[in-house]
């Protein structure tokens, strides 16, 4: 499939525009749909009639008339045929996790292809299940555990509400199996349904829950699993996703985690600015779109001079002052002097720094203003000297 790929549709006059996640450039028409920005791991939401659907890399964006899915690349070209062949595509039910993902639904049925004169039936090819059956057993409260290597945390006002209303009007009927690990020392760690046994451990009369238990071959092997059942059903934030994707051993995460432990920082497992701790940094977007576009060098640069310039500071604005550190080292003038920056750095602290972006909105907006504001003292800093 083309990078945006046209088809021309004769019974409504309008075109049908396709573009492959991961293709470059992306067209004008995609960042229309989009709910928010990229995240680190290349995921992005986009609106569907459906509600918000996540796409991957590799994932096809379909658009006509202004509506929107999202295929897998298997089922792009099929399911851009029957839009063809049809004002409106056919929706069938198909379960709330796929519509969920994918915006819509596409028809099950095999289509008949006639072959001098007489119809067969095309049957549709199934790739082969991955993995072993579950065994599904009723398993007691105290014997299932998280790892929380890989699991979201819970240490958060919005998890704590959902515990809350889960266990003061649990409900049987809304209680689907947990996505258990059964490992070798026999041990049953929980890959998906944390907050309902979280929820029905605050209570007296649930001592069981169910349980779909499988075996993996590996811990990294369960946060993989971890990270595909909550793709597929929502987004997860980025600091959970970036911790499960170390976890899973993801080359980028871990080159990240690298960058951010040599510069003498670490990454805040919660989103919210006010639980982050001194040296703590939440940015992980920027700071993969850094290594991405600038390298690994440039990133630990900005990084560095972050920690050195404000030790045992929280860095609430750290992602405005990460982007403008950023700009300056991978642009510099002849004569930059790299002593001199952190010398301006230190000049004022991290919340200080904040204020130039008082009253901005928009992450280029406040990175703009940062550079300016770093640059400025730079040169303060030569007059002076």
């Amino acid at each position: 499939m083309t990078t945006d790929q046209r088809y021309s549709v004769n019974s409504e006059g309008s075109d049908i525009r396709a573009w492959t996640h991961g293709s470059l450039p992306m067209p004008d028409w995609v960042p229309q749909h989009m709910a928010g920005g990229i995240q680190t791991n290349g995921t992005f939401s986009i609106e569907t009639e459906l509600g918000k659907a996540r796409v991957h890399p590799g994932n096809v964006i379909i658009e006509r008339n202004q509506n929107v899915w999202v295929r897998t690349i298997e089922e792009a070209v099929e399911f851009i045929e029957a839009l063809k062949l049809s004002a409106e595509p056919a929706l069938m039910t198909i379960g709330p996790g796929k519509v969920h993902q994918f915006g819509g639904a596409r028809s099950n049925k095999s289509k008949a292809k006639t072959v001098n004169g007489n119809v067969s039936q095309r049957r549709q090819r199934f790739e082969p299940p991955v993995g072993s059956q579950p065994s599904i057993e009723w398993i007691h409260l105290h014997r299932l555990s998280v790892d929380n290597a890989y699991q979201r945390s819970t240490n958060n006002a919005a998890s704590r509400r959902l515990i809350t209303s889960i266990s003061t009007k649990f409900d049987w009927r809304l209680c689907a199996p947990l996505v258990v690990a059964r490992r070798t020392d026999d041990t049953l760690t929980i890959i998906d349904g944390q907050h309902r046994w979280m929820a029905a451990c605050e209570r007296d009369d649930i001592p069981q829950l169910p349980c779909c238990i499988f075996r993996y071959d590996s811990r990294e092997e369960e946060a993989r699993m971890f990270i595909l059942a909550n793709r597929a059903r929502k987004p997860i934030n980025r600091l959970d996703d970036y911790y499960a994707a170390v976890a899973a051993a993801d080359e980028d995460a871990l080159e990240m985690q690298q960058l951010v432990l040599d510069a003498g920082l670490s990454i805040a497992r919660n989103t919210s600015s006010t639980a982050w701790q001194p040296g703590e940094l939440a940015f992980t977007s920027s700071i993969s779109r850094a290594i991405r576009r600038f390298g690994p060098a440039i990133t630990s640069a900005a990084l560095t001079n972050m920690a050195e310039a404000f030790p045992g500071q929280k860095m609430s604005h750290g992602g405005a002052i990460f982007g403008g550190l950023v700009r300056i080292i991978s642009r510099p003038a002849t004569d930059f002097d790299p002593d001199r920056l952190l010398s301006a750095l230190q000049t004022r602290t991290a919340d200080e720094w904040g204020l130039f972006t008082a009253g901005l909105k928009g992450g280029d907006t406040r990175v703009m203003a940062l550079h300016k504001a770093i640059m400025d003292a730079y040169h303060d800093q030569a007059s002076s000297s």
